[in-house]
């Protein structure tokens, strides 16, 4: 018989925290520690990759009693993982792979992954595989402890079932169950079918009618899509023709606008010689303003003092006529006093005899008029000094 178990791999299962791997060998092989080695967990794992569901077989309650739950050294495994590699190269599985290597993981959150060759399977896919070929669950090719004493203190009816799923049988009686149950659905629904059809024949004429509908429907509905094509086509050839017109208009307006610009900018800059100009004119215009601030300060300045002047002017002729009519009466009383004089003088002294040969010369009197004083008391109210208060105007 040729050798087909090849190797067993096993890493966070139950008490194998490390990976660990089981060669086997030609001919029998057999694995032999102390209690507590974990001898029944390496069979437990070759039940579990196998797919077995049932808990109490695997001595466990849960999933996460067949993960590594640690140690005082070594802390828990998150993932317990198991493989199975089977030669394949005399073809006795029905897969085209001369190794096959089949796996499963459990995490701790419950969930379970099969994969084939390391690729992700279902559950069923791995069990109708080893069906095929009498490694299927319930099939006795892993016998535990205990089970020869519980196969041979069974009954006739119990052993008999016991054969048939050692036999393989119970493959088949699962296909003929589920193919009994497809049959059941498939006339249910057949029933189902019969009662829609009941239901539908009183409508039947009435359904065609609108079948008829339907189908000139369908017609109108062709006939439009293919109007509509022709009328979106003949708009869209012309909305592409406008659209080619406008892109022309765009770029005449875009050289049209680019001449306006280079315009605009030679505007700009005469503006600017312009503005430049006129700021020139402001500060002239600024300058001249600020002159003509100056002279008119000045010109209220000298009209002020040209007031001065004639308001002193006024009282310089004003002066000048009181002097002169003052000047007027001191001459009518000098020529008064004089003549007073003179007869004063008549009455004092006895005429004398003229002399014959000798010319008469009357004799220089000076009058109060003429002294230099007189004159220039007479001078200085005519024309009065700088110097004195009728200057003093301001």
């Amino acid at each position: 018989m040729p050798l087909r178990l090849k190797q067993l791999d096993l890493h966070g299962y139950k008490t194998f925290a490390t990976k660990s791997e089981f060669v086997f060998s030609e001919g029998i092989s057999a694995i032999v520690g102390p209690n507590g080695s974990g001898k029944s967990n390496i069979v437990d794992s070759i039940r579990w990759v196998l797919g077995e569901q049932s808990f109490g077989l695997l001595r466990g309650k849960k999933t996460e009693d067949m993960i590594f739950a640690g140690s005082e050294l070594r802390p828990r495994a998150g993932m317990a993982e198991a493989s199975l590699t089977f030669d394949n190269s005399d073809g006795w599985l029905p897969i085209d792979f001369s190794e096959v290597a089949i796996a499963r993981r459990a995490y701790r959150d419950g969930e379970n992954e099969y994969l084939l060759n390391g690729q992700r399977v279902r559950l069923r896919d791995i069990s109708e595989l080893l069906a095929k070929c009498g490694l299927s669950e319930r099939t006795y090719t892993i016998i535990g402890q205990g089970l020869i004493d519980t196969a041979l203190s069974l009954k006739a009816e119990e052993r008999r079932a016991l054969f048939e799923e050692a036999a393989g049988i119970g493959t088949y009686r699962n296909k003929r169950e589920d193919a009994l149950r497809k049959l059941d659905a498939t006339q249910h629904n057949l029933e189902r079918v019969l009662d829609i059809l009941a239901e539908l024949k009183p409508r039947l004429r009435s359904l065609e009618r609108q079948a008829q509908r339907a189908r000139d429907f369908n017609q109108v509905k062709a006939d439009l899509h293919a109007i509509l094509k022709i009328w979106y086509g003949y708009h869209w050839y012309r909305a592409l023709e406008e659209l080619e017109q406008a892109k022309q208009a765009a770029d005449e307006a875009a050289a049209e606008l680019a001449t306006q610009q280079s315009k605009q900018e030679d505007y700009d800059q005469e503006v600017g010689v312009v503005r430049a100009k006129i700021s020139n004119c402001k500060l002239q215009i600024s300058n001249l303003k600020q002159d003509d601030a100056r002279l008119q300060t000045e010109s209220q300045t000298l009209a002020r003092e040209l007031a001065v002047a004639d308001e002193r002017l006024r009282s310089f002729d004003a002066q000048r006529n009181s002097l002169s009519l003052e000047f007027s009466s001191l001459e009518s009383q000098l020529a008064e006093n004089a003549q007073r004089v003179t007869g004063a003088q008549a009455q004092a002294s006895p005429p004398r005899p003229p002399k014959p040969n000798n010319k008469s010369r009357p004799r220089k009197r000076h009058s109060p008029s003429a002294s230099p004083n007189a004159r220039r008391s007479a001078s200085a109210r005519l024309n009065p000094s700088p110097r004195s208060p009728a200057w003093t105007g301001r």
